[in-house]
C-alpha cells in the first residue's frame, strides 16, 4: 500500500492500529535516500481534527521537537509523521529483568532529559509515554514512538495528565525497590508528581536528578530488605542522633564543670562524733609495769 502526497509516497509496511477514528502505520519514505522509516498517523474524527491540525501546524516552529517531520491533510483526514525507533520496549526488558539498580536510575533520567529535550505538546507527550511507546537501546538512551491511541479532547491536558503517567512509569520502573520499601526518596518525588508541582519538563528533570543523586549515594547488595515501620523509625532516631549526642556531651561537661567550681567554693564542714581529750602528756612505762 502506498500513501500519497503532492510531493511525497510513503510505503505502508506494518498497520499498527486501525479503527473507525483512524490508522497508525509504520511506513518507509520512498523519496527519502536513506529510506527511513516513519509512523505514519491518520486521524479521521473531523471534530478532533479541528483541534489537532492547528497544533500540528504549530509544531513546524518547535525545532527542539526533532520526532516531529510534518503535518499534511487529503480529503478531510490529517495525517502526521513521526520518526518511529525498532528498540526494544521498556516495558518487555523490566519484566526480564534486564536492568540493574543504577541501569534503571540512568534509564530515569535519560527519560526526563529526553522530556525536556523535546519539548513535546502535553497531549502528545502524554500518549508517548505510555508503555508500548517508551524504548530503551542497549546504550540505555530512551526513545519515544508516537502510537496515539486515544488524544482525547487536545485543549484540556495539560502537565496535570503527564505528571500522572509519569509517575505510574517510574513506579513500574522501580517495582522492585517500591515493593521492598526501600526508595522513599522516590516515593516522595512521585506523590510530588501526583499532586501537580511541576510545571515544566525542565523542572520534572531537575526534581528527578536530586532524587537520583540521592540514591546513588546508597548501595543495594541484593534484594532490598523490607523497611517496616519500626525499621524506619529507628533509622530516624539514629539520625537524630547524631545531632543530640554533641549537644548530650556538652551538658554532661558544664554540669561537671559546675560541681568542681561549687565543691572548691563550699568550706570544709566537721563530721562524725569530735574525739575529747582531758590531757596532753606522755607515759613513762617501768620494768616492773608500773607507770
Amino acid at each position: 500500500m502506498i500513501v500519497r502526497t503532492l510531493d511525497r509516497r510513503y510505503a505502508v509496511l506494518q498497520v499498527l492500529r486501525s479503527d473507525e477514528r483512524g490508522e497508525i502505520c509504520v511506513c518507509q519514505d520512498l523519496e527519502d535516500p536513506k529510506m527511513e522509516r516513519c509512523l505514519l498517523a491518520r486521524f479521521r474524527d473531523p471534530a478532533l481534527n479541528r483541534q489537532l491540525l492547528p497544533l500540528l501546524t504549530r509544531q513546524r516552529l518547535n525545532t527542539a521537537f526533532e520526532d516531529y517531520l510534518g503535518v499534511f491533510s487529503r480529503d478531510g483526514d490529517v495525517y502526521a509523521r513521526f520518526r518511529y525507533t525498532d528498540a526494544p520496549l521498556l516495558s518487555q526488558r523490566l519484566e526480564r529483568g534486564d536492568f540493574s539498580f543504577q541501569e534503571r536510575l540512568e534509564i530515569g533520567g535519560n527519560l526526563l532529559e529526553r522530556m525536556a529535550l523535546l519539548n513535546v505538546p502535553p497531549v502528545l507527550q502524554l500518549e508517548a509515554l505510555r508503555e508500548e511507546n517508551v524504548t530503551v537501546d542497549d546504550a540505555l538512551r530512551v526513545r519515544f514512538n508516537y502510537v496515539l491511541a486515544d488524544l482525547g479532547n487536545v485543549e484540556n491536558v495539560d502537565m496535570g495528565f503527564v505528571c500522572a503517567r509519569l509517575s505510574d512509569l517510574l513506579g513500574r520502573l522501580f517495582d522492585p525497590e517500591r515493593a521492598a520499601l526501600a526508595v522513599p526518596e522516590l516515593e516522595e518525588y512521585r506523590k510530588a508528581l501526583e499532586e501537580g508541582r511541576f510545571s515544566s519538563y525542565v523542572d520534572l528533570y531537575a526534581g528527578y536528578d536530586r532524587v537520583r543523586k540521592a540514591l546513588l549515594d546508597r548501595t543495594f547488595s541484593g534484594p532490598a530488605e523490607p523497611q517496616t515501620w519500626l525499621f524506619r523509625l529507628w533509622a530516624r532516631v539514629k539520625k537524630l542522633a547524631r545531632f543530640v549526642r554533641p549537644i548530650l556531651v556538652g551538658v554532661v561537661l558544664i554540669a561537671a564543670f559546675c560541681y568542681l567550681v561549687y565543691t572548691l567554693l563550699q568550706p570544709a564542714q566537721p563530721t562524725g562524733t569530735p574525739v575529747l581529750y582531758d590531757a596532753i602528756g606522755t607515759v613513762e612505762i617501768h620494768q616492773d609495769g608500773q607507770t
